[in-house]
């Protein structure tokens, strides 16, 4: 499993390089800076762990082609779970860390 190692360091990589960026672009908010870095770290962990082990599952459980069945499978599992994971850490991030009180200023 040394790919989802990998996946890891590859996720600590993209990961801070986006959340200092998303920490710059949005003035120094430092809760929307982690929630873009641990959102970004999960779904390419969660690429990692299913681009390694989606050819073994179809190979050698359900005995079909690989190359024919992983593909979908893969992009389908990291689509949802990269969006959940921006969607539910965001929340949960944000109400922790973010600011409390909505001002007329605030712009969506």
């Amino acid at each position: 499993l040394a790919e989802v190692g990998t996946a890891g360091y590859q996720g600590l990589g993209m990961g801070s390089v986006s959340g200092i960026f998303a920490y710059v672009a949005s003035g120094r908010d430092f809760a929307f800076g982690i929630t873009i870095f641990m959102a970004q770290f999960v779904s390419i962990l969660t690429a990692g762990l299913t681009g390694t082990l989606a050819p073994l599952i179809f190979t050698f459980i359900f005995h079909r082609d690989s190359g024919q069945w992983g593909g979908p499978l893969e992009t389908a599992i990291q689509d949802i779970v990269g969006s959940f994971a921006m969607v539910v850490l965001s929340y949960h991030v944000l109400h922790w860390l973010g600011p409390h009180d909505i001002h007329e200023s605030d712009v969506c």
